[in-house]
């Protein structure tokens, strides 16, 4: 029975109840309900409860960045342009469901999701740099990601804490980061430090909803 329910089904039936109650068993059964699913087999597509859930929906959510970014006409030019227009579709993906965004960053934050909450974004940034042409093996393919994890954690942030900030501010945010970090195909040693510093932060960035430097600008 399980094999027969399609998750990414079940996961789009949830965000219409998370804004009300959650990532919750609440929310799940409910969207079991919504799909006229038994309940026991829903549940069995989630083997981590609300945590596989939420894995599940930021999956499918990369899923759809890879299929917007296809479909786009015209690419942008060089690698820079390249992850700044894969962190934009991200954010115009994420706008029906930014409260449900918001709440499953803070359940991220939560320590016992930290090794969960690092997993999904090393997966996303990770398929940002592959869509970007990324074929680095040796220190710069973990610096190219740990730096670009920094970024989209830093977006992110801003975006939840901002909704009314407009879409061209988010780009000037996102370019301003870029920027920061000087994503660049030869990492230098301040890069590198930066990196290091980054993949200890990235658990914490997750569930910092507006530290002092998300401000709108």
């Amino acid at each position: 029975m399980t094999n027969d329910i399609d998750k990414n089904d079940v996961i789009r039936a949830m965000l219409v109840h998370v804004p009300f109650d959650g990532w919750t068993e609440q929310a799940m059964d409910s969207a079991a309900d919504d799909l006229g699913i038994d309940r026991a087999s829903v549940s069995a597509l989630f083997p981590q409860g609300v945590a596989s859930a939420i894995d599940a929906f930021v999956a499918m959510s990369d899923e759809d960045m890879v299929c917007a970014f296809a479909e786009l006409e015209t690419r942008p030019e060089g690698v820079t342009a390249t992850i700044k227009a894969l962190i934009m579709i991200r954010l115009d993906g994420a706008t029906p469901y930014r409260e449900a965004v918001s709440m499953a960053l803070k359940t991220l934050g939560r320590p016992q999701h930290a090794a969960l909450a690092v997993r999904i974004l090393y997966r996303t940034v990770d398929r940002m740099w592959r869509l970007a042409g990324d074929r680095s093996v040796d220190f710069n393919f973990y610096s190219k990601r740990a730096l670009l994890a920094g970024v989209y954690s830093a977006t992110l942030a801003y975006w939840v804490a901002n909704p009314s900030a407009g879409r061209e501010k988010y780009e000037r945010f996102v370019s301003q980061r870029l920027r920061e970090v000087t994503i660049l195909p030869k990492v230098t040693a301040p890069a590198r430090k930066a990196a290091t510093v980054g993949v200890q932060m990235v658990g914490r960035m997750i569930g910092r909803l507006s530290p002092p430097w998300v401000r709108p600008s």
